[in-house]
């Protein structure tokens, strides 16, 4: 199952030092989970203090449990939205379209 998680930041009222540790440790995070195909891919918002990931989770408990260890979680605010193939759904579309005009010619 993907999930895209839009991180939409907090505030972050810590120390410089304990800044830099969050920050570093988010990052090897990000990309220990990428490693192991978690992440599918990862994004910052260009001039926000905000990230876009792809994530792959078997389940919605996985990937609640992936949220929570990030290591910016406490000063996360996170928007989850399940992903489904976009050609499935164009295709779906169709079929319906096609049922639709069947029932319009009879």
């Amino acid at each position: 199952m993907k999930f895209l998680v839009i991180d939409r930041g907090g505030t972050i009222d810590v120390t410089v030092v304990a800044a830099e540790d969050l920050f570093t440790r988010a990052r090897d995070w990000v990309k220990e989970m990428t490693d192991k195909g978690k992440i599918e891919t990862a994004y910052a918002l260009a001039g926000e203090m905000a990230s876009v990931i792809i994530f792959n989770a078997d389940s919605h408990e996985e990937l609640d449990d992936m949220l929570q260890d990030y290591p910016l979680s406490n000063y996360s605010v996170f928007e989850v939205y399940p992903l489904s193939d976009a050609l499935h759904s164009y295709e779906k579309a169709a079929q319906a379209f096609a049922q639709r005009r069947q029932q319009l010619a009879a």
